[in-house]
């Protein structure tokens, strides 16, 4: 059963240097699944041919045990026939050739046994290898589930970030626009403060003015 070892033993290895490949190289999870069940598919095919081979190597073990005990079966008969004659010699001679033929058809029928047991085995590990590819294309597919919506949380995480920084942008726009507010009312006061100088001063003069006539028609009253 060597065979089925190193086949385990090839698909470990395989599966493990994909995997720190893939963990290395940060490639696509669905890459490399999808590598390693094609790999798991060539095994699956080497598998099937080795079967075929030790099924087809049983069947010929099988016809030519029984082709053995035929012949066994043939020089018995001769050896009947013989002693019929009376022809004990050549009776001895089938007897032996019997015996040749029953030995190789023993020996065939444990060959034959033993390649039945074999393209048993071979056949439960293309089982096991059916069972691991359907399961690997299952995890495959989960995966692919599950990296559809990565990229659906990263797309919506980014909609996210630009709606959060066009509000930061609207809060520094709404910020410019009560500093311009400020130097617009500043400015206004400013004028306000300006008119109410220059009234005040043209309110002054005119008191003056008042004052003066009243100063003159005092004089004139008076005589002076």
């Amino acid at each position: 059963m060597q065979w089925l070892k190193n086949l385990w033993y090839r698909i470990k290895s395989i599966f493990s240097a994909n995997a720190h490949s893939a963990l290395d190289k940060a490639e696509d999870p669905t890459k490399m699944a999808d590598e390693y069940i094609r790999q798991l598919t060539d095994q699956y095919e080497e598998a099937k041919k080795a079967t075929a081979m030790a099924m087809a190597s049983a069947t010929r073990l099988a016809q030519k045990r029984d082709e053995s005990r035929k012949q066994a079966d043939q020089w018995e008969r001769n050896a009947v026939a013989a002693l019929k004659r009376n022809d004990e010699q050549l009776a001895r001679t089938a007897l032996e050739r019997k015996r040749t033929f029953a030995a190789t058809a023993s020996e065939y029928a444990v060959q034959a046994e033993t390649q039945e047991a074999q393209v048993k085995d071979f056949r439960a590990a293309i089982g096991r290898l059916e069972a691991q590819i359907g399961q690997a294309r299952a995890q495959r597919d989960l995966i692919k589930t599950k990296a559809g919506r990565a990229q659906s949380q990263e797309s919506y995480a980014r909609a996210m970030q630009s709606v959060t920084g066009s509000g930061a942008l609207g809060d520094r726009i709404g910020a410019m626009e009560e500093q311009i507010d400020d130097r617009l009312y500043k400015a206004e006061a400013m004028a306000k403060l300006e008119t109410n100088s220059l009234e005040n001063r043209l309110s002054n003069l005119a008191g003056d003015q008042a004052v003066e006539d009243d100063l003159a028609q005092l004089k004139a009253k008076l005589g002076k």
